[in-house]
């Protein structure tokens, strides 16, 4: 719907309202612990962090596509054991879409929706690489822009 007004803090940076205490994973890290993590975390999305620096991201759909791909009959312990043995790194995104600190919420919200990604890791370009300040997630960008005083979302 083209044309509508813009509402909430749409030309704020995203440095204002972003996730400066989140959970991450290294790449050595097992599917399994990153599986549990998001579980009891109840979020979609970690980063994926090593030496301080995002290396990538890992969903949970890419846990369930590691799962699903060689277990299709198989019972839970199985699934575990499977997981258990792959490491984060194997089915990471090692290129992730990301957005610095001064990015506006605005377009934050339409890289999301072109590219069909559920959060963006916010980085600072440091000397060895990206180092990941903060993230920003579908949910904190609808709290943005229509439920201002809602604090109580998970990714």
């Amino acid at each position: 719907m083209k044309g509508r007004k813009a509402i909430g803090r749409v030309d704020e940076a995203v440095a204002s309202m972003m996730r400066k205490h989140f959970v991450s994973v290294s790449p050595a890290d097992s599917l399994l612990d990153a599986d549990r993590i998001m579980r009891l975390a109840r979020i979609r999305h970690l980063p994926v962090v090593e030496d301080g620096l995002l290396v990538g991201v890992l969903s949970h759909r890419d846990v369930l596509d590691a799962s699903i791909a060689r277990l299709e009959k198989a019972d839970g312990a199985e699934r575990m054991d499977h997981l258990r043995g792959l490491a984060v790194a194997s089915v990471m995104h090692r290129e992730p879409y990301t957005a610095i600190e001064t990015t506006t919420l605005g377009e934050a919200a339409r890289r999301m929706l072109r590219l069909k990604i559920g959060f963006l890791p916010i980085v600072r370009q440091g000397r060895k690489g990206s180092c990941l300040v903060g993230l920003i997630t579908e949910s904190d960008l609808l709290s943005a822009a229509y439920a201002p005083d809602f604090d109580d979302a998970s990714d």
